[in-house]
């Protein structure tokens, strides 16, 4: 079926399930403020693409979750036991019988195999986290083991990622000029999940459809409808008249009014996701701490908190959002202190009227509303800072070491300090776009190394601690805070499990539709 087939068909789908979604429809409606990009699951690192690849792939194990944060343990999805070998470098996955892809071919050991190594090939992405893989080797036709350079411990978490799907392999019948059917994968997808893909107008919705093969099937939703709503009006409006059933990207300023709507529950919780103001730690004068630890104290990241995002936002004690094993509440805050701010900009001999430029792109509405305080409050300490807002395409300038400052988020994937560690302070990090601050301390990449290779969890909790003082010291980035998820949901829909540690993942084949609403 040609590319313009599929959207027809997934257009007429939806037009047969929609309507009101208080109707008997069986479809479920989600609503997101902007489209995805891709649904090629080993492309995309961004949580606004997992809502379609969490409802049509699996993976071999899952987090446990309670009371809405993953526990630190996994469970068997794709498989049905696993162990670590004597060497401690080679985990052994058994597959559980029964899975099969939407077309309904069986999922082997060889598709897992195929699954990581084209994630390796294509080197973006999942692969990110894949860097000790050495190799994928197929041990009979359920039975995979996944040799590592080193031991790593936490390899059963990254597992657990919402991108570590396993494909179907007859994909490859889609290759064009041998891109791993990257070109088609971004527009379709081919897992074993409760659902599957039927359609993408572009910038509109996406539409899904149950996977008739699927071990898991729907409870009550028999499509999925991902639909893109730009307009806070608009979603406001469309969720009071139950057009939509989830909106999972409310604003602070939103949830009073949502919260008194009739028909509507909203709900808030901490996100392990840190947002910092990034100096460039290898472009003078931001390259002299003392320069870093005054911007430190002229932002004042707590009125920031309190004002711009309504406070649903906590403080940062080190650089570990709450939550996350090796926090350590006993780091003191940094004060808000333009005096402070000014003495040590005098110490590192910089005169009132330093020039900085603060490169940033507007990845949600208080974006400019964020940039436009800490120019203000710099102005207090004598920095001019000039605003730069870049395109998500434009980016890249950042990411290669053209600027002085930027604003980004790290988030803590699950409760270990490793997803933030590596990325945000690792120098082995620098020029990938993730150690976007370009700090380098080789005290600290011992430890982060030593860390990720030992088995020992208070050993290595013990030694991201140690680790982590030593950053806060260097003050390579700013921390401002750890923002609150907000989402919003109908009332009537039972079963809504939702993590803000796994954003833009929906639980919707467990989901159903009360049924005194339904007959309504």
């Amino acid at each position: 079926m040609r590319r313009r087939d599929v959207l027809a068909a997934g257009a007429l789908a939806w037009l047969a399930g929609c309507g009101r979604a208080g109707s008997q429809s069986p479809t479920l409606v989600i609503g997101k403020p902007g489209d995805i990009s891709t649904m090629d699951p080993a492309i995309t690192t961004m949580s606004g693409d997992f809502a379609p690849i969490g409802l049509a792939y699996e993976k071999l194990v899952r987090f446990v979750m309670k009371d809405g944060a993953p526990t630190g343990d996994v469970e068997g999805e794709l498989a049905r036991a696993w162990t670590l070998d004597a060497d401690g470098r080679s985990w052994v996955f058994d597959l559980s019988p029964g899975h099969r892809f939407d077309d309904g071919s069986e999922v082997t050991a060889d598709a897992v195999r195929f699954s990581f190594e084209r994630c390796l090939k294509i080197g973006r992405g999942v692969a990110q986290a894949l860097g000790g893989l050495e190799a994928v080797e197929v041990q009979g036709p359920h039975r995979v083991r996944f040799r590592m350079a080193a031991a790593m411990p936490i390899f059963p978490l990254i597992l657990a990622l919402a991108p570590m799907v396993v494909i179907n392999p007859r994909v490859m019948r889609f290759e064009t000029n041998g891109d791993l059917a990257r070109a088609w994968l971004s527009e379709h997808t081919a897992g074993s999940g409760p659902y599957h893909v039927t359609g993408w107008l572009r910038g509109q919705r996406v539409t899904l459809k149950a996977n008739p093969f699927a071990a898991v099937k729907p409870r009550h939703f028999e499509r999925v409808a991902i639909k893109v709503v730009k307009d806070e009006s608009a979603y406001r409006t469309q969720l009071r008249k139950g057009d939509i059933d989830i909106y999972e990207s409310v604003t602070p300023d939103a949830v009073e009014p949502l919260a008194a709507m009739e028909g509507v529950r909203v709900i808030s919780q901490p996100m392990p996701l840190v947002i910092a103001l990034v100096p460039n730690n290898r472009r003078k004068p931001l390259s002299d701490v003392r320069v870093r630890r005054a911007l430190a104290h002229a932002v004042d990241a707590a009125g920031i908190a309190r004002t711009i995002v309504r406070g649903r936002a906590s403080m940062i004690h080190g650089v570990l959002p709450a939550g996350v094993p090796g926090q350590d509440a006993s780091i003191p805050l940094i004060a808000y202190d333009p005096a402070e701010a000014r003495r040590l900009l005098d110490e590192a001999g910089i005169a009132p009227g330093l020039a900085l430029t603060l490169s940033y792109a507007q990845t949600s509405a208080a974006s400019d509303t964020v940039a436009l305080a800490i120019q203000s409050q710099l102005a207090k300490v004598g920095i001019d800072l000039r605003l730069e807002v870049l395109a998500p395409s434009a980016m890249s300038k950042v990411r290669s070491g053209d600027f002085d400052l930027s604003i980004s988020t790290w988030y803590a994937d699950f409760p270990d300090p490793w997803p933030i560690m590596k990325f945000a302070y690792n120098s082995a990090n620098i020029g990938e776009g993730l150690n976007l601050s370009r700090y380098s301390n080789p005290a600290v990449d011992r430890l982060l190394n030593t860390a990720e290779a030992t088995m020992d969890q208070a050993e290595r909790i013990r030694l991201y601690r140690e680790a982590q003082r030593i950053i806060v010291s260097d003050q390579p980035m700013i921390d401002l805070f750890s923002l609150h998820g907000i989402i919003a949901c109908r009332a009537d829909i039972e079963g809504f499990d939702y993590s803000f540690w796994q954003p833009g993942i929906y639980n919707a084949a467990a989901m159903s539709r009360r049924a005194e609403s339904a007959a309504a």
